[in-house]
């Protein structure tokens, strides 16, 4: 009740929907009961203090309807409800005694404060007032009998087919106000369910937009990225022999100029099919992901490969390579793959620091399920990276790489497949570092240990 009551406040609803106001109208029937029975009483009879007994109350549930209309009524309306019927009952009742009237003829007029309740305020609130009315019908019941209240008039003076006409007509506006709120109501009900409806169609002809437009721009990047892939295969073939070529080149009698030339094209060379070898790798992840090959393998051996591949540019930057393996050297798992990945991890190492060393570290840990994990890290005393940069290291295509393409050269997707290929390992993969004080990258994934 509180929350379509809060709806109402917060947009314009139709009445019919609205806690309260559905039967608002029954306070103008109620409140004209009571006029029409206090000018009878006053006017007709001269009862004064009977009509005042029956209209002063009257009015204080006629002050119900500003508040049953303003936003207050979902804090204010029941407790302030309560209290003015209240007062509105006891002076009734009071009326009735001053009539004269005895306890069964006072029943007919007690049953409506049940049914007002019941509908204005709500239904527990009516089986409330139920109770509130019998207590009623007993204290008629004793006043006939102790006489506590002295009548103002006889009950034969009082005018029963006034009295009989004035029911039937507060009956017959009952009836119509709850039919009428009814009615009004299910209309609303009825609106709302078009609404709902319309909109739900509407979302599902958005949503089927939608989903065409995903999947034509999903088609038309995996376009682009076979294309990537074709160009970059067929730019790689030629340079492979152009490559070919500068080596024998430099086979060749040459003076010193024409070797320092040669040397030049070749590093190029070098440079440019790495470039090309990073996108036609990403470019085939995006494709195809990988397929994993667990074979036999001696981790520390690929450790010691892949620092031998490194072994000359470390030599030309004056910066020794630690090892600290501690792996075992019978293991089941992909050894290309993890190769791969520490290639990327030392080679970005080994560019990135200029003094100090480079560490790599591997271990075996074993996991909560009886699975060992190899965990593979690098360590350098390098440039570091900033914290709010670490979170884009690992996409492709990222601010921070292009920062560091400009600097250093490269296409920034190194990391990005690495990250695809511990993913396709089932591994973790992540770094730590600060500026200035170096970086460590690590990587883990799942292996099976051969005693």
């Amino acid at each position: 009740m509180a929350s379509a009551h809060s709806a109402a406040w917060q947009g314009p609803l139709p009445a019919g929907t609205v806690p309260y106001q559905r039967f608002s109208e029954l306070i103008f029937v109620s409140v004209a009961g009571h006029y029409g029975f206090a000018l009878a009483y006053g006017l007709w009879l001269g009862q004064g203090a009977i009509a005042l007994a029956l209209a002063g109350p009257a009015t204080l549930v006629f002050a119900l309807f500003p508040l049953v209309k303003s936003p207050l009524a979902e804090r204010w309306f029941r407790p302030v409800s309560h209290l003015g019927i209240l007062l509105n009952f006891c002076g009734v009742n009071l009326a009735l005694m001053w009539m004269g009237l005895g306890a069964d003829t006072c029943v007919w007029w007690l049953v409506w404060w049940p049914l007002f309740v019941a509908l204005v305020v709500g239904a527990n609130d009516g089986l409330a007032w139920l109770a509130l009315t019998l207590l009623a019908g007993a204290l008629h019941w004793a006043n006939d009998s102790m006489g506590w209240v002295t009548p103002l008039m006889r009950a034969q003076d009082n005018p029963v087919m006034l009295m009989q006409v004035g029911f039937l007509a507060l009956g017959v506006a009952f009836g119509a106000v709850a039919r009428r709120a009814h009615d009004r109501y299910a209309a609303d009900g009825a609106d709302q369910q078009r609404t709902i409806g319309l909109q739900n169609e509407a979302l599902a002809a958005r949503a089927a937009s939608l989903e065409s437009t995903l999947a034509a721009l999903q088609q038309a990047n995996l376009d682009r990225t076979r294309l990537f892939a074709q160009i970059s295969h067929e730019v790689r073939n030629p340079l492979n022999g152009l490559l070919g070529f500068t080596q024998l080149l430099r086979q060749s009698p040459l003076n010193e100029v024409q070797f320092s030339h040669v040397e030049q094209v070749s590093r190029c060379g070098a440079t440019i099919h790495k470039i090309i070898s990073d996108m036609l790798d990403f470019s085939r992840l995006e494709v195809n992901p990988a397929t994993l090959e667990a074979k036999p393998f001696d981790p520390q051996q690929v450790v010691r490969e892949v620092v031998e591949m490194l072994s000359s540019v470390a030599q030309q930057k004056g910066l020794p390579i630690v090892v600290e393996c501690q792996a075992p050297t019978a293991a089941v798992g992909d050894a290309l793959r993890i190769q791969q990945v520490l290639l990327n991890f030392l080679g970005n190492a080994l560019k990135f620091t200029d003094q100090g060393q480079v560490t790599v570290r591997c271990s075996t840990v074993p996991t909560a399920a009886g699975q060992d994990t190899l965990h593979v890290e690098v360590q350098d005393s390098g440039i570091g990276i900033a914290p709010d940069a670490v979170g884009q290291l690992f996409q492709p295509f990222s601010p921070v790489s292009e920062k560091t393409i400009r600097q250093y050269g490269g296409t920034g997707l190194g990391l990005a497949i690495c990250k695809r290929l511990v993913d396709v390992m089932q591994g973790q993969i992540g770094v730590m570092s600060q500026p200035g004080q170096g970086s460590c990258f690590w990587f883990e994934v799942p292996l099976r240990v051969v005693d």
